[in-house]
């Protein structure tokens, strides 16, 4: 096996881990919405909204580690590609979409971290 081939099957990993992760992100993102749900129909709900800020904070700061790595990964994948592919720098560009809108929402929530009436379902969007 070539060195070429195993950096290409490291990545491969890698996507396979930031996956699996963005997965767990995507149903925990649920969770908390249903929890919203919950709480808007009188019920019982999971959690508080002390609870529920603190998880969808950690759950946003994953997703931006996620966004890090797919923009680390992208570079990677482009500098293992054919010269002058295309797609390449489209997939980067599409990662650093990514990691800033992610960044932008994990900002939301630190800067509303402490006010009572914020509604952490409002940026609750699963697939940031």
């Amino acid at each position: 096996m070539n060195d070429t081939n195993e950096k290409e099957i490291k990545l491969i990993n890698g996507q396979i881990i930031g996956i699996f992760l963005f997965i767990i992100t995507l149903l925990v993102s649920i969770l908390i919405s249903y929890n919203e749900k919950l709480q808007r129909e009188n019920k019982r709900a999971f959690f508080s909204n002390k609870e529920a800020l603190d998880i969808s904070f950690i759950n946003r700061l994953v997703v931006v580690l996620i966004g890090i790595y797919f923009v680390y990964d992208a570079y990677a994948r482009k500098n293992n590609a054919p010269q002058n592919d295309p797609d390449s720098n489209l997939e980067i560009l599409s990662s650093w979409f990514a990691l800033i809108a992610s960044i932008i929402v994990l900002y939301i929530v630190i800067r509303n971290y402490n006010n009572p009436n914020f509604d952490v379902t409002e940026i609750e969007e699963p697939t940031l």
